[in-house]
């Protein structure tokens, strides 16, 4: 009351602007000695993932040599990338393609890398070091992680350019199965995280230190980027772990969005592949799809993301309107085979503004029409 008093009476007087600051002060003071402010709890969790995590994220660098106008030189790409496990596995994305040099930089030190593995159709790299630091944690992958839900804080810990892993935040903005018109293999997360060069490859996590994903790929004109989720993380790191490549489900039909009178859209069954899961089945081209084992199909993608996680030489059912009536139908699924347009237009180089090219918004392919 007295410090109001002051204020109120003594404007005129040379000491009115510290005597606002002071009762400015005062009132923070006690604001913060009760229940602290939602932003600063945000603050100390982004600071907690910090410290619980920074020891996870490494810098990927690779090199190769190529030849161009009969001139030979040596080019570099590196990224950011994170243990997922305690013998020393890193899993990246946007790796140089067919490097004769991985070495990857943790906490100031240098170490060799092998390739595990690669996954064309996503993009991502399994790493083994040769040798591990002395002290690091590792990002526990989930197959049924806890999903974020759209509007979630996130935070990734990136190594931008030749900095220090440092944290970045943003939002969950939306769930998409496509871009333009290319289709996703799986669902993809945009993020309001404006990622920068050498920062694709980053963990993400919400604020309950929970791994959501790994950035994937740049959007710099839109200040957002993609991120392949933590259950598809997983999916492709078990794979190459134990095979050196990941082989997808695939159903062999094509389908086409028809517009219905109640629910907006119906994906309906185009054609069969021949000698494909689905010509050997009894579905007909003009079944109408609304499942394929327990997920509702409203999308084209909710069927490429149904066969990216279906395993070959297993059934899978799917629930077809035909006629009016519900039908279910067993598929067994096959390997899914190789499609010209699996496999970006990856660059061997860094853009010298330091943008990704393996970015979806590059990518040439952008009537992707193959076939579940």
């Amino acid at each position: 009351m007295m410090c109001l008093f002051s204020i109120r009476f003594n404007l005129n007087s040379k000491s009115s602007h510290l005597a606002v600051l002071l009762c400015l002060l005062v009132f923070i003071r006690f604001s913060l000695e009760g229940e602290s402010p939602d932003y600063l709890n945000i603050q100390t969790r982004i600071q907690e993932i910090f410290e619980t995590s920074k020891s996870s994220v490494v810098r990927v660098k690779a090199t190769r040599e190529i030849v161009s106008d009969g001139k030979t030189r040596r080019i570099l790409k590196m990224g950011s990338g994170f243990f997922v496990s305690k013998d020393g596995q890193v899993l990246t994305t946007g790796l140089l393609k067919d490097p004769d040099r991985i070495w990857v930089e943790h906490m100031g030190s240098f170490y060799l890398a092998e390739k595990l593995g690669q996954d064309i159709l996503c993009n991502l790299s399994l790493l083994k070091l040769e040798t591990t630091p002395k002290s690091f944690s590792f990002v526990t992958l989930s197959d049924f992680p806890e999903e974020s839900k759209v509007g979630s804080i996130l935070v990734a810990l990136t190594c931008a350019l030749e900095f220090d892993v440092g944290p970045t935040f943003g939002i969950l903005q939306s769930e998409e199965f496509s871009f333009g018109k290319r289709l996703f293999p799986t669902k993809m997360l945009r993020t309001s995280l404006a990622l920068g060069p050498g920062e694709i490859g980053a963990p993400v996590f919400d604020l309950r230190g929970k791994f959501v994903g790994i950035s994937h790929a740049g959007l710099p004109d839109l200040k957002s980027s993609f991120l392949l989720p933590a259950n598809a993380c997983m999916r492709i790191r078990e794979a190459l772990t134990f095979s050196g490549g990941v082989d997808y489900g695939w159903f062999g039909i094509t389908t086409t969005r028809q517009l219905n009178d109640t629910s907006g859209f119906d994906i309906v069954v185009q054609n069969l592949i021949d000698e494909s899961p689905a010509a050997e089945s009894l579905i007909k081209s003009g079944d109408i799809i609304r499942k394929v084992g327990n997920r509702l199909v409203n999308h084209q993608g909710d069927l490429a993301h149904a066969a990216f996680f279906s395993r070959p030489n297993t059934f899978v059912e799917f629930l077809v309107i035909r006629g009016g009536k519900e039908i279910k139908i067993p598929i067994k699924v096959a390997k899914r085979p190789s499609f010209s347009n699996d496999v970006a237009d990856m660059e061997d180089s860094i853009l010298e503004d330091g943008s990704d090219r393996h970015s979806p918004a590059n990518n040439n392919d952008s009537n992707q029409t193959s076939p579940f």
